[in-house]
């Protein structure tokens, strides 16, 4: 089946990219659409124009003047970028895309993503907007590397026990390697690379406050929640101490401490931008 993944929106008359025959990618929404121009804002933000865009919005027209450029490129709401064979990427939505200290972009969204495509990880938090380096909290799934643990006669007594193992550190480690070397070959993404990382003694837990009920990352509790993990990963601690209130399945509550240890990553040299072609006269 020649199955194909596509972006577009309403506001587009649905399609504004498309992959085309042969070219199939996972991570990619492919190239624009026939009479469709592209351009992306200085926040990264994907603009798009093409004979199908919508005219406005209903009785609305504060509304239209700020979705609508006064050139006609409407403002999807998505970051994204052109990958080096002309391909786009949306990474995230525009709104939730910060920046490093040093201007780089950092996508939260997109390097999460990237992390939770191995099974071996459950969820991961980044954090880096306004700092000068990304460093992440990860939880393992426990059902993957338990099944790693019992193939390789690694012996465990709980959750926390496993997540704390120094082979299970190894087996992230390789993971968060592999997705720096990934983003160090995007040149917009190359300043994103995970700097160091932590596993978590627990899971995130929607009964704990730590995600929603459709298990979305509440990202500014856990920040809260967790605040000596996250100066630890900044001040180059070797491990950190935290305390932390757990709801049980029974309803009870109770108080889970544990010595959580961080690693340093290694950081890949980023490829150089495409050259800009200029159109021919």
């Amino acid at each position: 089946m020649n199955l194909k993944q596509l972006y577009g929106q309403t506001e587009a008359a649905v399609y504004v990219t498309m992959q085309p025959d042969g070219e199939i990618r996972a991570d990619t929404v492919g190239r624009p659409a026939p009479q469709v121009e592209i351009r992306i804002d200085q926040n990264g933000e994907v603009l798009y124009r093409s004979p199908g865009v919508f005219r406005g919005y209903y009785k609305d027209e504060a509304k239209t003047a700020e979705t609508k450029t006064a050139d006609g490129f409407v403002r999807s709401g998505d970051a994204g970028f052109f990958d080096t064979d002309g391909h786009l990427k949306i990474i995230d939505r525009a709104k939730d895309v910060g920046r490093l200290e040093d201007g780089a972009l950092f996508p939260p969204k997109y390097i999460e993503n990237k992390l939770k495509f191995y099974p071996n990880i459950k969820e991961a938090v980044a954090f880096g907007d306004g700092r000068d380096r990304v460093c992440c909290f990860i939880n393992i799934d426990l059902v993957a590397v338990g099944n790693w643990a019992e193939r390789n006669g690694v012996t465990y007594g709980s959750y926390q026990e496993l997540a704390g193992l120094p082979q299970v550190y190894d087996m992230i480690a390789t993971h968060v390697d592999e997705v720096n070397r990934s983003l160090a070959k995007e040149p917009l993404m190359g300043g994103a690379q995970i700097a160091r990382f932590l596993i978590l003694h627990k899971e995130l837990d929607a009964d704990d406050g730590e995600l929603t009920r459709t298990q979305k990352v509440r990202r500014g509790f856990i920040a809260e929640r967790y605040a000596p993990l996250i100066a630890a990963l900044y001040d180059g601690s070797k491990e950190a101490d935290i305390s932390t209130e757990v709801t049980f399945e029974d309803g009870r509550k109770g108080v889970l401490a544990a010595r959580v240890g961080i690693r340093d990553t290694r950081l890949h040299p980023v490829a150089a931008p495409p050259p800009v072609l200029e159109a021919a006269e």
